[in-house]
């Protein structure tokens, strides 16, 4: 059973009989893999059940919602998942221990941490540069209060920002020590307030802005609600133990009808990423516009499966207020309310035509962040199942979304301890700039398809060969292969 406290000094766990100190807010599997026990994990993030143990004694506070992902029959029978659980005292557990999964050598740095001496301590820049989000945001803000041409200039100056910036300012491979996350935290939470007022500016000039200029707000508004909306949603609605961070995290989505998100997200696609199961990555030879539309539905399927299920186990009925997926769904409702009151019928529907627009953009950031990448669903996730980037600008004002491997393959880690692996595989480019190339699909394809298959070559193991074999047969790639390089 939770209890929503942990001790401020260390406990003692056993773990089948043997006993390991468990430092405070340290979790189970923290405690364990420092102690050198084999401990069964994956994703590290609740995601994918594979650290689940029974609890045989004591009492842990779990940091997600188990009922997510353990069976009816596992939760009567007291198990829990040792990267979720925070020992509130001594305890015991039990679990099928064997041989840890061991990253290859390319990969072994990710599963280590890096000694705190080894890290620079972060200077005032160091935070300072995570700003660069806000100003990004109040610029398109102010852009938008202004009206008329203004907003087609700065969207243009918002594309050549990115676009020409990461072309020439190089890459970002900083990792210093941050002493103070808490001013990491109140970074992401003022986007909430940040995007009210984008979407604030943008609605109040509809009635007088002419057809072009609706267009130009229309793709700003939507640009920023994929990027101040979704990008710093995706990290707090990680943080399942911080009821304040999922709100915000929540209501963020809400403006781009992404209610799904946080469940399937967190629940699904750390799971599953790299696999046949998985709605957001792209199998190997489809269109960016095709992945919008499947991987929409899909991906909302899946999270209706996931809260149907949890629901289940929880003994709560599926159309009630508990609905995590229906309480998502009235959130954007009320926003589309509150667009209708501040503008009428127009305001409304040019504000559901951004927010389509910001859910799209997430769905084109899944596609060129997993393009073609294939992992069995057996084995654990490795930072080489995520396409990377280290571009400067796109990694200081997306929050280090850049340095997804990592996140993949450790996603409990916070996005300013995210580190630029050198062997990770690498997009096109920076993020706006891959986007730009993906929404041309014969540009795509002819500058993707020779990485896919250096990535076979280079990157896979052999299970991946043949799980990537018979992609490229479907995909009609085979006879390319041996020409990636």
């Amino acid at each position: 059973m939770a209890r929503w406290f942990s001790p401020g000094r260390p406990v003692t766990a056993r773990i089948n009989g043997r006993s390991i100190s468990v430092a405070p807010r340290e979790t189970l599997l923290q405690a364990a893999l420092r102690e050198g026990i084999p401990f069964p994990h994956g994703c590290r993030v609740g995601g994918c059940a594979s650290c689940r143990c029974r609890l045989v004694e004591g009492r842990v506070r779990e940091l997600t919602e188990t009922a997510y992902l353990l069976s009816d029959q596992e939760l009567e029978q007291g198990f829990i998942l040792a990267c979720q659980s925070v020992p509130s005292g001594d305890v015991g557990v039990e679990v099928a221990l064997g041989r840890a999964d061991r990253p290859e050598r390319a990969e072994a740095a990710v599963s280590a941490p890096v000694p705190s001496a080894a890290v620079a301590p972060a200077g005032p820049l160091h935070y300072l540069k995570f700003s660069l989000f806000h100003a990004v945001g109040l610029f398109a803000a102010a852009a938008l209060l202004a009206g008329g041409p203004l907003v087609t200039a700065g969207l243009l100056l918002v594309l050549a920002f990115y676009l020409v910036g990461d072309a020439i300012c190089g890459d970002d491979t900083s990792t210093p020590r941050f002493a103070h996350p808490v001013i990491l935290t109140l970074q992401l939470w003022l986007a909430l307030p940040l995007l009210g007022l984008i979407v604030f500016a943008a609605l109040r000039g509809v009635a007088a802005a002419t057809p072009g200029q609706l267009v130009s707000a229309w793709l700003l508004t939507g640009l920023m609600i994929g990027m101040v909306g979704t990008i710093p949603a995706h990290e707090l609605t990680h943080r399942t133990w911080d009821p304040v961070s999922r709100c915000i995290g929540r209501w963020l989505l809400a403006f781009s009808f992404d209610a799904s998100f946080s469940i399937e997200h967190v629940y699904g696609h750390h799971r599953y990423v790299s696999t046949a199961e998985d709605p957001a990555t792209a199998p190997r030879g489809r269109s960016v516009y095709a992945h919008i539309v499947a991987s929409t539905i899909k991906g909302n399927v899946s999270a209706w499966r996931i809260e149907r299920r949890r629901l289940a186990r929880r003994g709560l009925r599926r159309w009630g207020w508990r609905n995590a997926l229906l309480r998502g769904y009235a959130m954007s409702l009320a926003l589309v309310g509150a667009a209708w009151a501040l503008g009428g019928w127009p305001a409304a529907l040019f504000f559901t035509l951004c927010a389509a627009w910001g859910k799209a953009l997430l769905e084109i950031v899944n596609y060129l962040e997993h393009y073609g990448l294939v992992r069995d669903p057996a084995t654990p996730v490795r930072p080489r199942h995520s396409w990377n980037t280290n571009r400067r600008l796109s990694s200081w004002s997306l929050f280090n979304l850049t340095r997804h491997s990592h996140h993949h393959a450790q996603g409990e880690v916070a996005y300013q301890d995210l580190r630029p692996l050198p062997r990770a595989p690498l997009m096109i480019n920076g993020y706006l700039t891959t986007i730009v190339v993906a929404l041309v699909p014969p540009l795509w394809h002819r500058l993707m398809t020779p990485r896919v298959l250096a990535w076979d070559r280079d990157h896979a193991s052999a299970g991946e060969l043949r799980l990537a074999a018979a992609a490229n047969a479907r995909s009609g790639l085979a006879g390319l292969v041996g020409q990636g390089g």
